[in-house]
């Protein structure tokens, strides 16, 4: 690697090619000899311009999901101040802090990357509900992983897209464990809001199609990024929520945890939610930025990606990690990958099946495809 580029930051390789983060932000990759000061710890969450570190590999081994590094230390400042001076090979990701990469001024060459996994999804438009239906049927168990995508069309807008919530608000003054550390009042002015919006929110067709595809038999499990609860209240049994949920709320300070009805409740009376015990303000039971997984749904998550012979994203361009990894576990499991997805993700290559367009008109379509399928089947059987 260059001078410029200090190897002790690393984001997830994707095999041997390189991931285009498609925010135009691109991330130094690690080198083994560099990060002998890495220790072994539960991952914070992180997206692609977080300043944690998601994962490291050894000498091409990664390390367990659960005990990878937290942090990298990084002895000494290298010149860093665009990332239009790094050279194609010496990318692989996104990062903002330590290393201060120019936000959206990617590398002429990672933009034609980035043209390159466009090109490539287009052939997903002679990619039919059917065919899809068809994978999922075949490759048994199948567990779906879902991102934001999947509740834009239950009017709740997603993250990282150029109308999303951090084009209108910088996620390490609002969204991340520092900053309601040191002002939870500012981040409930951000928090109120939304959680209005989330709780008026009504699950659409993609919510209800993968409860139903659960109930049909063709999902073993739900994995989700999203805190709306959206899964839950379509009809989704088997649901892993590995960012936590609106669901509840707990006090720092006593440590009383009171349900959302409460929560609710007392935001009706105030800018941020007072803990009626103590007087400390709530913090909302969602895994900030900066803040550990909750161990046991991360360790299910990764086990469920493992055991499938299917992972189907939807609605995931697959930037926030450690969940982003959940694709290698099953790629290296010998399972196989499909992805519903407006816009292009880092796996689209690696995927076998990909299909641009509305989670909420392709899932419904793959239901009744499999509907019709299991009639023939039985009659075929008898």
């Amino acid at each position: 690697m260059g001078d410029g580029v200090h190897a002790g930051v690393a984001g997830p390789a994707v095999g041997d090619r390189l991931a285009i983060a498609h925010d135009g932000v691109v991330e130094a990759e690690a080198r083994p000899a560099k990060i002998a000061a890495a220790h072994a710890d539960l991952q914070p969450v992180v997206e692609p311009r977080g300043s944690e570190v998601a994962e490291v590999r050894l000498d091409r081994q990664r390390l367990h999901s659960l005990r990878t590094q937290a942090w990298v230390a990084i002895p000494e400042a290298r010149e860093v101040v665009d990332a239009r001076e790094l050279e194609p090979d010496e990318v692989d990701g996104v990062v903002r802090d330590p290393l201060r990469v120019g936000l959206r001024e990617a590398h002429a060459d990672v933009g034609l990357e980035a043209e390159l996994h466009l090109a490539n999804s287009l052939r997903s438009a002679t990619v039919s509900a059917h065919d899809l239906a068809e994978l999922i049927r075949r490759r048994q168990p199948c567990v779906v992983l879902t991102g934001a995508g999947v509740s834009t069309e239950s009017g709740i807008p997603d993250f990282r897209s150029p109308t999303g919530l951090w084009a209108q608000f910088d996620p390490f003054e609002y969204g991340s464990i520092e900053a309601f550390r040191r002002d939870p009042l500012k981040v409930w002015s951000f928090y109120k809001p939304r959680v209005a919006m989330l709780t008026e929110a009504e699950p659409n067709p993609a919510h209800r199609a993968l409860a139903e595809l659960e109930r049909l038999g063709f999902v073993e499990a739900v994995v989700t990024q999203n805190i709306d609860l959206l899964h839950e209240r379509a009809g989704s049994r088997e649901l892993v929520e590995v960012h936590g949920s609106i669901r509840t709320a707990t006090c720092p300070g006593c440590s009383a945890q009171y349900e959302l009805e409460r929560v609710l409740e007392l935001l009706a009376e105030a800018d941020a939610p007072a803990c009626p015990a103590c007087g400390v303000l709530l913090k909302p039971d969602v895994v900030f930025f900066g803040e550990l997984l909750p161990a046991e749904a991360i360790d299910r998550a990764f086990g469920l990606a493992r055991r499938a012979r299917l992972l189907l994203v939807v609605g995931s361009a697959l930037e926030v990690h450690p969940v982003a990894g959940l694709p290698l576990e099953t790629l290296g499991a010998g399972g196989e990958l499909a992805i519903v997805n407006r816009g292009p993700t880092a796996y689209d290559a690696r995927a076998s099946l990909r299909v641009e367009g509305s989670a909420g008109e392709v899932l419904p379509a793959v239901v009744e495809a499999l509907r019709r399928e299991q009639p023939q089947q039985a009659q075929d059987a008898g």
